[in-house]
């Protein structure tokens, strides 16, 4: 088995654009969440000019290799391993990945958010893995050994500009501690930091409406930001 990085990932996606010939400039905007915005890091410094917006959601740059919580690592080791009942797993997943006190809500149906969320996860939680360990090995090791530079944080704000650039957080994330958001704000000259209250890992599923309302103004301030240059 052998790691992935995250500078690979990002390669893997500029081979892709060029494939499709999405290579334009300032044409792309970019939402990148978790592990998806640390190989958003690297591209911004594969193909700064490409990019009108880019928001870096529930992630990390790497100053610290942050050790998830053995509850974190227990949890992700059995869904690996799919140790003990289905139900069970799934209750574990869902508390790491959203607060309890969103799980508890009550819904329109007189069930409660975790009994939906269950239900939605069961339409794919005990398929067949269709990832193999070694992939799975490959994505942890990108994760936990990503590290972008101040240097190169700086590199990513000077040649991104104009280009928005946010910074998203939910503020009881569990995965990814809120505080490497605030850091990655400060490492990006000229960036916004969004914090979701009383939000975890997930926000595009535990707050859609409002997620979606602010892609849509993050796109509409990027398109913006090049129509006053030109």
């Amino acid at each position: 088995m052998k790691p992935y990085r995250t500078s690979g990932m990002a390669k893997d996606v500029k081979d892709l654009l060029d494939y499709v010939q999405w290579d334009q400039d300032r044409s792309l905007h970019i939402f990148g969440v978790s592990l998806g915005g640390m190989l958003s890091q690297n591209l911004c410094l594969l193909i700064p000019k490409r990019i009108k917006s880019i928001s870096f959601v529930s992630t990390r740059c790497g100053s610290v290799l942050d050790i998830p919580s053995p509850r974190a690592m227990a949890t992700l080791l059995n869904i690996v391993c799919r140790k003990g009942p289905y139900k069970k797993r799934v209750d574990l997943l869902l508390e790491l990945l959203y607060p309890a006190s969103y799980l508890n809500q009550s819904t329109a149906n007189g069930q409660t958010r975790r009994d939906d969320l269950l239900k939605y996860y069961q339409t794919w939680f005990d398929r067949p893995q269709q990832l193999p360990l070694s992939g799975i090995f490959g994505q942890f090791c990108a994760t936990a050994f990503h590290h972008c530079s101040d240097s190169s944080l700086k590199r990513i704000a000077a040649e991104l500009y104009p280009a928005k650039i946010a910074v998203i957080s939910g503020n009881q994330d569990e995965l990814i501690d809120p505080l490497r958001s605030f850091e990655l704000r400060g490492k990006l000259s000229g960036s916004e930091l969004i914090l979701f209250e009383n939000a975890g890992h997930i926000l595009n599923s535990q707050a859609p409406q409002q997620f979606n309302l602010l892609m849509e103004r993050i796109i509409a301030e990027g398109n913006e930001a090049f129509q006053t240059k030109n």
